[in-house]
């Protein structure tokens, strides 16, 4: 099946399920197959209203050819945008050192690295990256968290701004608790949230 039947399939469906975000992605990218922004937007689109991974990993295969160029692209989308989760969920199933890697190459930060254990999978790496720090305070924070059997993307965050506790913090220090502004967060499985303010717990590996 042509990549373009697979879309006109999905805008149809999507539509009589009242997937209309999944609609409109689909029939945007229809008239520009080729646009990568367009390509980001579907798959965004897919794991916002809930797909699973076995309906839109064909739309990984058929779009990222070049990895790096597409994290480049979400990346680089994600630095001014405080509520494009589309370009955030993308990033899911990268590999997470590449991400981190061309995060770094783009200006942000390393602050602090955590791992968490989940019930049944491996545990999950999660690197905390920021552009600049006024203080106590970092922004933008991209949170890159991967499985670290299969070095895949499994849970992605982004907030405006981290404030941390620690008024005397600075780069290179442990950064303890604080809080993230207007976040958001893609995982895998499933699973996707906005908040305004969340609280954030780390320590430092």
């Amino acid at each position: 099946m042509s990549i373009n039947t697979k879309l006109k399939k999905l805008e149809d469906k999507a539509m009589a399920k009242g997937e209309y975000a999944v609609a409109a992605a689909a029939a945007h990218l229809l008239h520009d197959i080729g646009c990568v922004d367009k390509q980001i937007n579907l798959v965004g689109a897919l794991h916002e209203v809930g797909y699973l991974q076995n309906s839109f990993s064909p739309y990984w295969k058929e779009f990222r050819t070049d990895e790096s160029a597409w994290i480049e692209r979400c990346l680089a989308r994600l630095v001014t945008a405080d509520h494009d989760y589309w370009a955030l969920a993308a990033l899911l199933g990268c590999n997470g050192p590449t991400t981190i890697s061309i995060a770094i190459g783009q200006g942000f930060k390393s602050a602090a690295t955590r791992l968490y254990e989940r019930f049944d999978k491996p545990k999950v790496h999660v690197d905390t990256l920021y552009l600049t720090a006024n203080g106590e305070v970092l922004h933008p924070v991209l949170e890159v968290g991967y499985d670290i059997k299969d070095m895949k993307t499994v849970d992605m965050g982004r907030a405006r701004a981290l404030s941390l506790k620690n008024k005397q913090w600075k780069p290179g220090d442990r950064m303890g608790d604080g809080g993230l502004s207007l976040s958001m967060q893609a995982k895998l499985p499933h699973g996707a949230w906005r908040s305004v303010w969340t609280a954030f717990k780390t320590w430092d590996a």
